[in-house]
């Protein structure tokens, strides 16, 4: 009778193994449920239990807590733990958001409804159980169901018999059956199968269906008296149970005795078909788990890959890391590489007087240092434990066991993460492997998200260096000024976005025009801002004062006033008569420029020292008388060094040739395409320096 519909249940929690089943009868259902505000009120069934004010202790020392208020009648319940055994920490790790708790409820009536946990039809099918269901009753001859873990059926009843079908019809019997399976519970055997025996004299076993010790339901067989069923029994249920005698008695004729010998052959079938249940049950909420697990790495993973700021990846992370393994707090803490600091960036549930407690310096913690080498470092207690750099704070904030690993990206240690718990608890191999994972990946997310600051802040430069490029480019004269006896054609190509060229084109009172090139010693933006210095003294001055020489004595003398040593200039700068028949020029120490005269290229020698080095530095200045025809080609190192995929230079001796060669072209052509033969010249190796050109024509 043991396998009919009942009501509440009974649920036991032993050390280390679960030996639970649901007692359902409407009776204690309802008691149950009546109980929600105060202590329940448990009647003793076969002494297997005594009342203990609120909770009940059975024979086997474990006390029974009533269970708090559920939604419906089946969560109203008991939850046992051992006497004097101490609380352990729920186990975490379910692929369903839940802790897997040998302690199920706590002390007290007020406890609310546990959260959904996989059933036994989530693990094997209905149709796997009723088909193992029937191999058992074919192979015992008795009567078989499997209940879940509330007592509910799960599968029909194979081969139930007609006496207990006829005491179920009756409405009244489930009480008898209630006691039966409370007498099979309590006298549990070694093998984990329980026998009893319900007020009928029926026989029944019943084994426990578990995964990862928690109870899913059990597979129950039986409903077979052990001796002939007495007239003095039978009357006496006929009149409990308003039956037919005759009927009782003819069911009861019918029923076969179930011997000891049969009663251990189906006790032996019975617990082999429950460990292989259980067993497959176990792998299959373990797989479940490790999926899940690896889905919530994945998610984590994921959430702060595609996040950019820094902080938020870090609060993401220790939320994140606090929620997926139920832990008490989590702090993630940043290396400082030149301090060797250990910098909090990120906590969850730790107090700010606990963030206060000082510096954490990795080399003088071992906890860190080994966690920043690779390691994985639990602390069982964070108070007593000597490695604990503050134990009176983490006394203080509550704090008990701990475990620590390093964010560690491509060999660099990044920073540590830890998560704590409030009392003792041991973490396992896999809690640890879940750690180091989602630190990995918190790595990745970090370095990727100083990548990407990096890489914002090198384009917000590169836009920087962009826009002042433009603003020196004009600096740069765009088109020569219009002179009634003097053509030119230029090139300005800098290397980079900024230079340290330029060549300027200066209109001077009676007709004069000006010409300078300049090459400040460097790249980038270093040479750009002397370049723009160079460029204002040289148009001051060159207004203010009529001397060329000492125009590029007083420039020298500014540059060298307002830079370091090695930042020098060359410069050349002449002056062209209204008529375009003399040039006065200084050269400090740029490249001699060179004149085409009926078919000959000359050089312009006299050359001084460069700008910017000394500042009472003395410069010559020369008088070159032009002639109709002629032509200058002025240019900055740039061009005669620039070299060739065998890093030979391209010299002046080509430079010379290319002049004679295009000199034919329009004046303004002829500097391009002197920069064009030049770069053909180059080839794939590239442009290493500024280039500058300007040609000049006498009309």
């Amino acid at each position: 009778m043991g396998q009919h519909d009942g009501g509440d249940a009974l649920r036991r929690t032993g050390k280390g193994q679960v030996l639970a089943a649901r007692l359902l009868a409407p009776a204690l259902k309802e008691s149950a449920v009546q109980s929600h505000a105060g202590p329940v009120c448990l009647q003793q069934v076969h002494g297997a239990c005594h009342l203990t004010g609120g909770a009940v202790e059975d024979q086997l020392g474990h006390t029974w807590f009533p269970a708090g208020p559920g939604t419906g009648p089946l969560q109203a319940g008991f939850s046992v733990k051992p006497s004097g055994a101490s609380p352990r920490r729920p186990r975490w790790g379910a692929g369903y958001n839940v802790r897997l708790s040998e302690e199920l409820i706590a002390v007290g009536t007020a406890t609310a409804a546990p959260e959904a946990r996989p059933k036994l039809t989530d693990l094997v099918s209905p149709e796997t159980l009723t088909a193992l269901q029937e191999q058992l009753a074919a192979l015992t001859g008795v009567s078989v169901v499997v209940r879940d873990a509330d007592g509910e059926r799960i599968t029909s009843d194979a081969a139930a018999n007609p006496f207990c079908r006829l005491v179920a019809r009756a409405g009244t019997g489930n009480g008898d059956c209630l006691a039966g399976l409370t007498e099979r519970l309590a006298a549990s055997g070694g093998d984990g199968v329980a026998e009893g025996r319900c007020r009928g004299g029926l026989v029944h076993l019943s084994a426990p269906i578990l995964a990862n010790s928690r109870v899913l339901g059990s597979v129950v067989l039986g409903d077979r008296p052990s001796a002939p069923i007495g007239e003095r029994e039978l009357l006496r249920l006929a009149g409990e149970h308003g039956l037919n005698e005759s009927e009782l008695r003819q069911a009861a004729g019918d029923l076969p005795v179930w011997t000891a010998r049969q009663r251990q052959t189906a006790r032996r079938f019975l617990r082999l078909t429950a460990d292989t249940l259980s067993r497959l049950c176990s792998q299959e909420e373990e797989l479940r788990a490790r999926v899940e697990e690896l889905w919530v790495i994945s998610s984590v993973a994921g959430m702060v890959a595609e996040m950019r700021d820094l902080q938020a990846i870090l609060d993401t992370t220790a939320r994140r890391v606090a929620e997926v393994m139920r832990v008490h707090a989590c702090s993630i803490r940043l290396l400082d590489a030149a301090t060797g600091e250990l910098r909090i960036r990120a906590v969850h549930n730790l107090s700010t007087e606990y963030l206060n407690k000082g510096p954490i310096i990795a080399r003088e913690n071992p906890i860190d240092a080994a966690a920043l080498a690779g390691q994985t470092v639990y602390v069982a207690d964070m108070p007593g434990d000597p490695r604990t750099r503050y134990p009176d704070e983490a006394r203080q904030e509550g704090l008990a066991s701990s475990l620590v690993t390093g964010m560690i990206y491509r060999g660099k240690p990044l920073g540590v993460i830890c998560v704590y718990t409030n009392r003792p608890y041991r973490f396992s191999s896999f809690e640890a492997t879940i750690l180091r994972a989602i630190a990995a990946q918190a790595a990745v997310a970090i370095a990727n998200s100083r990548l990407f600051a990096e890489a914002q802040e090198a384009q917000a430069d590169a836009r920087q260096l962009r826009y002042a490029g433009e603003i020196q480019r004009r600096m740069i004269p765009a088109q020569p000024p219009a002179h009634p006896h003097l053509e030119f054609g230029c090139v300005y190509c800098p290397s980079l976005d900024l230079g340290g060229d330029f060549y300027d084109l200066i209109e001077l009172p009676d007709g004069n025009l000006g010409l300078a090139i300049c090459d400040v010693v460097g790249h980038g933006v270093p040479a750009s801002l002397l370049m723009a210095s160079i460029r204002g003294a040289l148009r001051a001055y060159s207004h203010s004062i009529y001397d060329l020489d000492e125009i590029v004595e007083q420039v020298s003398r500014a540059l060298s006033r307002d830079s370091r040593t090695n930042e020098f200039a060359s410069l050349f700068y002449g002056v062209f008569s209204a008529d375009g028949r003399r040039l006065t020029y200084c050269n400090a120490g740029h490249e001699p420029p060179l004149l085409l005269r009926e078919g000959r290229v000359e050089l312009l020698e006299v050359c001084g020292p460069v700008i910017g080095v000394m500042p009472g530095e003395r410069f010559d200045k020369a008088i070159l008388h032009l002639r109709p025809e002629d032509r200058l080609l002025l240019y900055t190192d740039g061009a005669v060094e620039a070299l060739d995929f065998n890093d030979r230079a391209y010299g002046r001796g080509r430079l010379q040739k290319a002049f004679v060669d295009y000199s034919g072209l329009p004046t303004h052509l002829i500097a391009r395409q002197i920069h064009w033969d030049v770069k053909r010249y180059m080839g794939l190796s590239g442009q290493t320096d500024d280039i500058t050109l300007v040609a000049a024509r006498i009309k």
